[in-house]
């Protein structure tokens, strides 16, 4: 499947060719959900996984004055709600740690400490995905069930950044 071909595609000993290729999956991916939802009202909320921790990586990045490359924060958010994923929705606990342990050896980790929980949580609180006083998040049921409006308690987050800390 192509979540798996992605995972094993070597960053290290790049293949050009096949690159080209996944690029071009993922491109004609993302421009279905676009052309099917031109308004982001439903599916295209999909494209969403891994951003609203991304965007609050950002923010606390750029607060600190710290440069973080988007496309970084992104795989630090998905690790992140992968992990809510499995906690929240029975996402296969093996397909997140293969993922997970794909980003931190190539991306390595986003650095931050349990003294910056309030002020993620904070960031996420004002996520213009929200609805509310709830964090609005796009998780996964299993590879390509996508679970639009989900919703995580602080304490759940909390957890989730106890996870990219420390316990992945």
């Amino acid at each position: 499947d192509m979540w798996a071909t992605h995972l094993c595609f070597d960053l290290e000993n790049l293949d050009y060719s096949q690159l080209q290729d996944l690029v071009r999956q993922s491109i004609n991916v993302k421009r279905r959900i676009v052309a099917e939802d031109p308004t982001e009202k439903g599916l295209r909320k999909a494209l969403n996984l891994g951003h609203t921790t991304a965007h609050a990586f950002e923010s606390l990045a750029m607060q600190g004055h710290r440069t973080l490359l988007h496309g970084y924060a992104v795989a630090w958010g998905l690790a992140g709600e992968l992990y809510l994923s499995t906690i929240k929705l029975g996402f296969p606990i093996d397909r997140m740690r293969q993922t997970v342990q794909f980003i931190n050896e190539h991306y390595g980790k986003f650095d931050f400490t349990c003294n910056h929980y309030e002020q993620l949580y904070t960031y996420m609180t004002h996520d213009k995905k929200n609805v509310g006083d709830e964090v609005n998040f796009t998780l996964l049921g299993n590879v390509g069930d996508i679970r639009l409006n989900q919703h995580a308690t602080k304490d759940e987050l909390f957890e989730m950044f106890d996870f990219l800390r420390e316990g992945n």
